[in-house]
Protein backbone atom coordinates (compact mmCIF):
# COMPACT_ATOMS: atom_id res chain seq x y z
CA UNK A 1 0.00 0.00 0.00
CA UNK A 2 3.00 2.62 0.86
CA UNK A 3 4.55 2.59 -2.89
CA UNK A 4 0.59 3.57 -3.86
CA UNK A 5 0.90 6.49 -1.69
CA UNK A 6 4.24 7.64 -2.92
CA UNK A 7 3.04 7.16 -6.32
CA UNK A 8 0.24 9.71 -5.62
CA UNK A 9 2.15 12.00 -4.26
CA UNK A 10 4.54 12.23 -7.08
CA UNK A 11 1.93 13.13 -9.15
CA UNK A 12 0.66 15.34 -7.17
CA UNK A 13 3.88 16.90 -7.03
CA UNK A 14 4.24 16.61 -11.05
CA UNK A 15 1.26 18.74 -11.42
CA UNK A 16 2.25 21.74 -9.05
CA UNK A 17 5.81 21.62 -10.96
CA UNK A 18 3.99 22.12 -14.07
CA UNK A 19 2.28 25.11 -12.86
CA UNK A 20 5.03 26.46 -11.26
CA UNK A 21 6.95 25.99 -14.48
CA UNK A 22 4.67 27.56 -16.41
CA UNK A 23 5.05 30.87 -18.36
CA UNK A 24 3.62 33.48 -16.79
CA UNK A 25 2.37 34.68 -19.80
CA UNK A 26 0.51 31.52 -20.13
CA UNK A 27 -0.67 31.68 -16.18
CA UNK A 28 -1.65 35.44 -17.00
CA UNK A 29 -3.68 33.77 -20.14
CA UNK A 30 -5.29 31.45 -17.77
CA UNK A 31 -6.57 33.58 -15.61
CA UNK A 32 -7.59 35.79 -17.66
CA UNK A 33 -9.86 33.58 -19.48
CA UNK A 34 -11.41 32.07 -15.96
CA UNK A 35 -11.92 35.91 -15.57
CA UNK A 36 -13.56 36.47 -18.15
CA UNK A 37 -15.68 32.91 -17.95
CA UNK A 38 -16.91 34.20 -14.79
CA UNK A 39 -18.56 37.10 -16.22
CA UNK A 40 -20.23 35.46 -18.93
CA UNK A 41 -21.40 32.95 -16.45
CA UNK A 42 -23.24 35.30 -14.11
CA UNK A 43 -24.36 37.15 -17.21
CA UNK A 44 -26.05 33.82 -18.61
CA UNK A 45 -27.24 33.60 -15.39
CA UNK A 46 -29.18 36.95 -15.14
CA UNK A 47 -30.36 36.66 -18.39
CA UNK A 48 -31.84 33.28 -17.65
CA UNK A 49 -33.53 34.46 -14.90
CA UNK A 50 -34.71 37.36 -16.53
CA UNK A 51 -36.27 35.73 -19.44
CA UNK A 52 -39.48 34.32 -17.70
CA UNK A 53 -40.01 37.73 -16.88
CA UNK A 54 -40.26 38.60 -20.40
CA UNK A 55 -42.96 38.37 -22.90
CA UNK A 56 -41.42 40.03 -25.79
CA UNK A 57 -38.50 37.76 -26.16
CA UNK A 58 -41.10 34.90 -27.68
CA UNK A 59 -42.20 37.42 -30.08
CA UNK A 60 -38.90 37.55 -32.22
CA UNK A 61 -35.89 35.79 -33.57
CA UNK A 62 -32.17 35.55 -32.99
CA UNK A 63 -30.59 37.37 -35.84
CA UNK A 64 -29.58 35.88 -39.10
CA UNK A 65 -26.19 37.97 -39.03
CA UNK A 66 -25.43 35.93 -35.80
CA UNK A 67 -25.46 33.13 -37.40
CA UNK A 68 -23.58 34.14 -40.47
CA UNK A 69 -20.66 35.55 -37.69
CA UNK A 70 -21.09 32.46 -35.81
CA UNK A 71 -19.24 30.39 -38.88
CA UNK A 72 -17.26 33.17 -39.74
CA UNK A 73 -15.59 32.84 -36.16
CA UNK A 74 -15.32 28.98 -36.35
CA UNK A 75 -13.62 29.54 -39.25
CA UNK A 76 -11.31 31.94 -38.81
CA UNK A 77 -10.00 29.21 -35.83
CA UNK A 78 -9.02 27.11 -38.26
CA UNK A 79 -7.24 29.78 -40.46
CA UNK A 80 -5.40 30.76 -37.15
CA UNK A 81 -4.26 27.63 -36.07
CA UNK A 82 -3.18 27.18 -39.81
CA UNK A 83 -0.85 30.73 -39.23
CA UNK A 84 0.22 28.60 -35.40
CA UNK A 85 0.99 25.23 -38.11
CA UNK A 86 3.23 27.41 -40.65
CA UNK A 87 5.22 29.12 -38.16
CA UNK A 88 6.10 25.61 -36.60
CA UNK A 89 7.01 24.61 -40.45
CA UNK A 90 9.30 28.17 -40.95
CA UNK A 91 6.68 29.43 -43.71
CA UNK A 92 6.45 32.76 -43.09
CA UNK A 93 4.54 33.52 -46.06
CA UNK A 94 1.69 31.11 -45.12
CA UNK A 95 1.96 32.24 -41.64
CA UNK A 96 1.22 35.88 -42.97
CA UNK A 97 -1.51 34.85 -45.48
CA UNK A 98 -3.46 33.08 -42.32
CA UNK A 99 -3.04 35.76 -39.82
CA UNK A 100 -4.39 37.98 -42.65
CA UNK A 101 -7.29 36.07 -43.06
CA UNK A 102 -8.36 35.64 -39.50
CA UNK A 103 -8.02 39.10 -38.60
CA UNK A 104 -10.27 39.67 -41.85
CA UNK A 105 -13.00 37.27 -40.50
CA UNK A 106 -12.77 38.57 -37.13
CA UNK A 107 -13.27 42.18 -38.46
CA UNK A 108 -16.44 40.56 -40.68
CA UNK A 109 -17.88 39.17 -37.59
CA UNK A 110 -17.72 42.44 -35.44
CA UNK A 111 -19.54 43.83 -38.37
CA UNK A 112 -22.48 41.06 -38.45
CA UNK A 113 -22.67 41.42 -34.45
CA UNK A 114 -23.22 45.34 -35.49
CA UNK A 115 -25.90 44.19 -37.82
CA UNK A 116 -27.28 41.94 -36.02
CA UNK A 117 -27.77 44.42 -33.02
CA UNK A 118 -29.46 46.53 -36.37
CA UNK A 119 -31.66 43.84 -36.73
CA UNK A 120 -32.70 43.18 -33.39
CA UNK A 121 -34.22 47.10 -33.15
CA UNK A 122 -36.07 46.93 -36.30
CA UNK A 123 -37.41 43.30 -34.57
CA UNK A 124 -38.79 45.57 -31.84
CA UNK A 125 -35.66 44.61 -29.36
CA UNK A 126 -34.55 47.41 -27.83
CA UNK A 127 -31.27 48.11 -25.17
CA UNK A 128 -33.61 50.20 -22.88
CA UNK A 129 -36.42 47.68 -23.42
CA UNK A 130 -36.84 44.42 -21.79
CA UNK A 131 -34.19 43.20 -19.83
CA UNK A 132 -33.93 40.27 -21.17
CA UNK A 133 -33.59 42.33 -24.37
CA UNK A 134 -30.62 44.35 -22.42
CA UNK A 135 -28.66 41.28 -21.55
CA UNK A 136 -28.66 39.71 -24.94
CA UNK A 137 -26.87 43.05 -26.34
CA UNK A 138 -24.64 43.30 -23.14
CA UNK A 139 -23.52 39.79 -23.24
CA UNK A 140 -22.83 39.84 -26.85
CA UNK A 141 -21.18 43.76 -26.65
CA UNK A 142 -18.78 41.88 -24.17
CA UNK A 143 -18.04 39.01 -26.59
CA UNK A 144 -16.96 41.76 -29.28
CA UNK A 145 -15.18 44.08 -26.42
CA UNK A 146 -13.08 40.84 -25.94
CA UNK A 147 -12.91 40.21 -29.68
CA UNK A 148 -11.41 43.82 -30.40
CA UNK A 149 -8.84 43.09 -27.92
CA UNK A 150 -7.66 39.69 -29.85
CA UNK A 151 -8.04 41.33 -33.29
CA UNK A 152 -5.52 44.47 -31.81
CA UNK A 153 -2.80 41.34 -30.85
CA UNK A 154 -3.62 39.75 -34.47
CA UNK A 155 -2.63 43.10 -36.14
CA UNK A 156 0.23 43.54 -34.13
CA UNK A 157 1.55 39.77 -35.02
CA UNK A 158 0.21 40.73 -38.98
CA UNK A 159 2.13 43.99 -38.81
CA UNK A 160 5.81 41.82 -37.40
CA UNK A 161 5.30 38.93 -39.86
CA UNK A 162 4.90 41.75 -42.81
CA UNK A 163 8.07 43.76 -41.81
CA UNK A 164 10.26 40.04 -41.00
CA UNK A 165 9.14 38.44 -44.30
CA UNK A 166 10.95 41.05 -46.40
CA UNK A 167 14.19 40.42 -44.46
CA UNK A 168 15.73 36.73 -44.70
CA UNK A 169 17.88 37.55 -41.55
CA UNK A 170 15.18 39.15 -39.12
CA UNK A 171 12.80 35.95 -40.69
CA UNK A 172 15.44 33.89 -39.17
CA UNK A 173 15.33 34.93 -35.94
CA UNK A 174 11.71 35.41 -36.13
CA UNK A 175 10.77 31.26 -36.36
CA UNK A 176 14.09 30.26 -34.15
CA UNK A 177 12.70 32.39 -31.35
CA UNK A 178 11.20 30.57 -28.31
CA UNK A 179 9.11 33.70 -27.16
CA UNK A 180 8.08 34.60 -31.15
CA UNK A 181 6.53 31.05 -30.72
CA UNK A 182 5.04 32.01 -26.96
CA UNK A 183 3.35 34.91 -28.18
CA UNK A 184 1.62 32.96 -31.53
CA UNK A 185 0.90 30.38 -29.76
CA UNK A 186 -1.19 32.64 -26.65
CA UNK A 187 -2.80 34.40 -29.45
CA UNK A 188 -3.96 31.42 -30.96
CA UNK A 189 -5.53 30.01 -27.55
CA UNK A 190 -7.10 33.35 -27.38
CA UNK A 191 -8.56 32.97 -30.42
CA UNK A 192 -9.99 29.62 -29.60
CA UNK A 193 -11.31 30.67 -27.00
CA UNK A 194 -13.23 33.42 -28.32
CA UNK A 195 -14.65 30.95 -30.48
CA UNK A 196 -15.91 28.58 -28.10
CA UNK A 197 -16.96 31.39 -25.70
CA UNK A 198 -19.28 32.69 -28.60
CA UNK A 199 -20.38 29.17 -29.88
CA UNK A 200 -21.49 28.48 -26.82
CA UNK A 201 -23.46 31.35 -26.20
CA UNK A 202 -25.35 31.30 -29.46
CA UNK A 203 -26.59 27.93 -29.18
CA UNK A 204 -27.84 29.36 -25.55
CA UNK A 205 -29.30 32.25 -27.23
CA UNK A 206 -30.66 30.01 -30.09
CA UNK A 207 -32.66 27.59 -27.45
CA UNK A 208 -33.82 30.43 -25.57
CA UNK A 209 -35.24 33.02 -28.04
Amino acid sequence: MQPKKNVKVTQKESSFQQIDKMHPYKMFLVLGIIGISMLFLFLIIAYSLSISQSILIEQVHLPKMFTLGTFLLIASSFSMSAALKAYEEDNLRRMHYSIFITLLMGIVFAGCQLLGWLELRVLGVFFEGTSSGSFLYVISGLHVLHLLIGLLFLGFALTRSFKVKQDPIKALVLVTNPFEKLKLELITSYWHYLGASWVALFFYFLFTY
